[in-house]
């Protein structure tokens, strides 16, 4: 892999880890950043719920937490997909979903593809 890439990785990850703790109170458990292709860069963060939302889950309550991502999604998104924009600089679209909510597994997996 070539240097450019790690470092893009690098840069990547620094941001899904201070997205994370603004929102967490801490920082993740692990950032994985894969680059797939030259167009398709991959992100999974495991550790992305905070304290309160944990408690909810494990209580059953996993209706509220699905609905404050709802919200707080939007916001979390503004942000690292800015700094992701300054990073790349190009232009690129992404998805962005929460896998196994109701388990120890929870991952945000971000997809991000770019437009040549």
């Amino acid at each position: 892999m070539s240097a450019i890439n790690l470092e893009l990785q690098e840069q990547i990850k620094k941001v899904a880890v201070k997205i994370i703790k603004y929102y967490r109170g801490r920082g993740p458990e692990y950032v994985k950043v894969k680059i797939d292709s030259p167009d398709t860069i991959t992100v999974d963060v495991k550790g992305i719920l905070s304290n309160l939302s944990e408690i909810l889950v494990n209580e059953g309550a996993v209706n509220i937490v699905t609905d404050y991502w709802k919200i707080m999604k939007p916001h979390l998104e503004k942000n690292f997909l800015q700094e992701v924009k300054d990073i790349l600089k190009k232009d690129f679209t992404y998805s962005w979903k929460i896998c196994n909510i109701e388990n120890d597994n929870r991952t945000v997996v971000i997809t991000i593809n770019l437009i040549n």
